[in-house]
C-alpha cells in the first residue's frame, strides 16, 4: 500500500486522530495561555518574559490551528475528499508538533539588565530592580534623565528575594536643580512661605498650610530638612500625615537625589550611603 493509499485507506483514523489531538490540545493551551499571561501581565522585566509572549501566541495559535484541522478534515471527509481529510490532519499537526519548539528555540531571553541614565551617567540596573505594574510596557533603554528601582528596605534586596516581602521604590535624580522633582520643587517655590517648628532628630522642621483650599479642613505639610553650612540642602523629608509615617526622604549623596519612603526615625545617612552604594554598582564604568 502505498502513500496515496495509505491517505485513502486511513482517513477516518487520521480525522479522528485530529479530534483527539484537538481535545488533548485544549487544556495544555488553557494552562500555557493562563501562566504565559499573568508571567508577561506581572513580570514583563523578567527575561523569561519574551518566552513567555511566545508561548501566550503560539498556544492561541495551536488551538485555532487544531481546531480547523479537526473541522475541515471532518467536511472533506463527508464530501468523500479522503486524502484531502488525512493531508490536512498530517500536515497541520506536523507543523505545529515540529514548528513550535523550533521557533521556540529561536526566541532571546529577555536582558538581564535595563539601560538607564542619570545626567551624563549609565547604569545597567538588573531585571530584578526594574519597577513593573500590571500590564505596564518596560523599556529596556530609557533616555529620562533618572530612574526608579523596586526593592526592600531596609535589607536592599530585590524582587524574587526570599527575604523581600515589601516592595519599595527608589528614585535617583542629579543633583541639578532642574532635575528635582515634586518635594524638591515645592521646597524652593514656598520656603519662604513655611512656618518654622522645633528641631527634631537632627532636623529643622517647617510646616506648610495650603491656603488654596476654600472648603474643608485645612491642609498641613510637614518638612523636615537638613542644610550644609552654606545653607544648600541635603536632606529633605515630607510627611503627609501627622503621625509622621510614612514620609518622603530625599537625600542629596554625591552627584545624585534619592528618593525614597519610610518614617522620620527609620531612614539615616548609612541606609542612604548604602543606597548609594548599590546605585553606583549599577554604573556603568
Amino acid at each position: 500500500m502505498g502513500i496515496v493509499g495509505i491517505l485513502l485507506g486511513r482517513a477516518k483514523t487520521f480525522v479522528v486522530i485530529g479530534w483527539v489531538f484537538f481535545a488533548v490540545s485544549i487544556p495544555i493551551c488553557f494552562v500555557i495561555t493562563v501562566r504565559a499571561g499573568i508571567s508577561t501581565t506581572y513580570f514583563p522585566a523578567h527575561p523569561q518574559a519574551t518566552l513567555d509572549a511566545f508561548d501566550l501566541e503560539a498556544s492561541k495559535l495551536v488551538f485555532a490551528a487544531g481546531g480547523f484541522a479537526a473541522v475541515a478534515s471532518s467536511i472533506a471527509i463527508a464530501l468523500k475528499f479522503r486524502a484531502i481529510a488525512s493531508v490536512l490532519v498530517i500536515a497541520i499537526w506536523s507543523a505545529i508538533l515540529v514548528g513550535t519548539p523550533l521557533a521556540r528555540a529561536f526566541v532571546k531571553p529577555g536582558p538581564e539588565y535595563f539601560v538607564r541614565h542619570v545626567g551624563s551617567e549609565v547604569f545597567f540596573v538588573p531585571w530584578q530592580y526594574i519597577p513593573t505594574g500590571p500590564g505596564a510596557s518596560v523599556v529596556e533603554v530609557s533616555k529620562e534623565n533618572g530612574f526608579s528601582a523596586a526593592l526592600c528596605l531596609p535589607n536592599l534586596k530585590a524582587r524574587g528575594d526570599a527575604d523581600c516581602s515589601r516592595i519599595q521604590q527608589l528614585r535617583v535624580l542629579p543633583s541639578e536643580e532642574g532635575a528635582a522633582d515634586f518635594d524638591l520643587k515645592n521646597w524652593r517655590k514656598y520656603r519662604t512661605e513655611m512656618r518654622p517648628g522645633p528641631d527634631r532628630l537632627g532636623y529643622q522642621s517647617f510646616d506648610l498650610t495650603d491656603t488654596a483650599r476654600p472648603v474643608g479642613p485645612t491642609r498641613v505639610q510637614h518638612y523636615f530638612a537638613r542644610q550644609n553650612s552654606d545653607g544648600e540642602l541635603t536632606r529633605l523629608v515630607v510627611c503627609r500625615l501627622d503621625d509622621e509615617k510614612p514620609c518622603r526622604h530625599h537625600a542629596l549623596v554625591g552627584k545624585y537625589w534619592l528618593g525614597y519612603d519610610a518614617s522620620v526615625a527609620e531612614a539615616d545617612e548609612k541606609l542612604d550611603d548604602r543606597l548609594a552604594a548599590l546605585v553606583e554598582s549599577w554604573r556603568r564604568n
